[in-house]
């Protein structure tokens, strides 16, 4: 980063505790029911003035990222930032440089997270001061994931991911992520997934009220007692998957899942001790795969 940037945000890395799929929806989405909370680690959005919307990348998987557009104003930053330079009637442009850190089609948010680090970066950069239920409006219409991702808190999310409510309070968490280098298609995930195990009546039943989930043993209770929907089918595209899970769980991990579409996959830990431990281990054995430690947002 130069010292031309005068504002930076980060874009932490969503993780899906669970995920539990409810069923298809009038509109053709399926409806979702997730405990979401974030990590410290993420990409990094930043900005400095200037007369157009430009958009420039860094980082470990840039080059993926930009290869994975057919345009440029494909990119969900570009598409957020024009979204609010229009709506608010702002004059004004913006250099933004996305230093990406994050997997691309990981499970971990990275586009939708972008999204909306750019939105509560340019809201205070342009001097806008929308509020934030304005900002997730305006994301919704983007992302189905954008409006958990600028509460950046732990939070559940239904509907297609666009109704967040945001929970009191987790318990101290760490984790370590793999990501195992497969890139996952959602829809494809979707399209796999085997629905006659979805219960139909569950998509017009309201969620059920969460529990206390302020202490650990409550927190993994639900966790164990509910999962993740799409791990079958994405086992089914990547057997690598049940691999990276069978080697979270050895390293002594409370709690082995993955997170939304994957492929990435996380471990959870009370300590940071022993998430660093096992993202050593885990470095070890899979070389090759993207690994890390970090804290997650507890509240």
């Amino acid at each position: 980063m130069t010292d031309s940037f005068l504002f930076s945000n980060t874009a932490n890395a969503k993780i899906n505790l669970n995920l539990s799929v409810l069923g298809k929806m009038a509109d053709g989405y399926h409806a979702l029911d997730s405990l979401v909370t974030f990590a410290v680690l993420g990409d990094e959005l930043s900005v400095s003035s200037s007369d157009e919307l430009t958009l420039s990348y860094e980082g470990a998987f840039a080059s993926d990222l930009k290869d994975s557009f057919v345009h440029e104003s494909d990119d969900f930053v570009l598409k957020a930032a024009t979204a609010l330079q229009q709506e608010s009637g702002t004059s004004m442009g913006a250099a933004l440089q996305l230093t990406k850190s994050v997997p691309l089609g990981a499970g971990l948010g990275g586009g939708s997270a972008d999204a909306a680090a750019c939105l509560r970066l340019l809201n205070s950069f342009w001097k806008l001061d929308w509020s934030m239920e304005a900002l997730m409006t305006l994301g919704a219409n983007i992302g189905s994931d954008i409006p958990a991702c600028l509460m950046n808190a732990p939070c559940r999310m239904s509907g297609r991911g666009e109704h967040v409510t945001k929970i009191a309070s987790l318990p101290i968490l760490f984790c370590v992520l793999v990501n195992p280098g497969v890139h996952l298609s959602t829809a494809e995930i979707f399209r796999k997934l085997n629905t006659s195990k979805i219960d139909a009546d569950k998509r017009n039943t309201p969620n059920e009220k969460l529990p206390d989930l302020t202490t650990y043993e409550a927190l993994y209770n639900y966790l164990q007692n509910t999962g993740n929907d799409l791990l079958s089918p994405a086992m089914e595209i990547a057997p690598s998957i049940g691999l990276v899970l069978d080697a979270i769980s050895n390293t002594g991990a409370d709690i082995s899942a993955m997170t939304g579409s994957g492929s990435t996959c996380f471990g959870l830990f009370k300590d940071e001790v022993s998430a660093r431990h096992a993202k050593e281990q885990l470095k070890k054995l899979f070389p090759d795969y993207w690994v890390e430690a970090t804290a997650l947002k507890t509240d």
